[in-house]
């Protein structure tokens, strides 16, 4: 299992950030088509989200919340569907110089056993994961901050 961790500042309070994060309506966009719980956001919570790809191919992707502590962690394990693996990715929030140091953490195997493997892939798909965190990050720093 591997481990990859992006962290980024964001001017605002831990309270502000950790709304939007956990805000399932935040999470719609032009792919995310639908994102239900069935119930409030707390230890435990399911969540569905419906993604439709460039191509059409419609996948519900099934999350469950693995630890929330208001305004400071929140996370969620992600059911792969074989030959994927498991995810459990993990938001932690720090107050930072009047603002948030955001972590995003996320354990994954990166390449499971009955997935095409070459030497480097490994490698190949850290950075790919890196890179797009990273995006991801820098979006909620954009719709927080404006």
């Amino acid at each position: 299992m591997a481990l990859i961790e992006n962290t980024i500042h964001i001017n605002a309070s831990p309270e502000k950030v950790f709304a939007y994060i956990t805000n399932l309506e935040g999470q719609k966009n032009q792919y995310v088509t639908s994102v239900e719980a069935d119930g409030p956001i707390k230890l435990g919570t399911k969540i569905k989200t419906t993604v439709k790809a460039m191509n059409g191919v419609v996948n519900v992707i099934t999350a469950e919340v693995v630890a929330f502590e208001q305004n400071k962690l929140y996370s969620l394990k992600t059911y792969g569907t074989p030959p994927a693996s498991d995810v459990v990715s993990t938001n932690i929030l720090e107050a930072d110089g009047g603002g948030t140091k955001l972590t995003l953490q996320t354990e994954a195997v990166l390449v499971p056993p009955g997935m095409p493997s070459m030497p480097g892939m490994e490698d190949m798909m850290r950075k790919q994961m890196t890179a797009s965190y990273d995006a991801n990050l820098a979006q909620v720093k954009k719709a927080i901050e404006g």
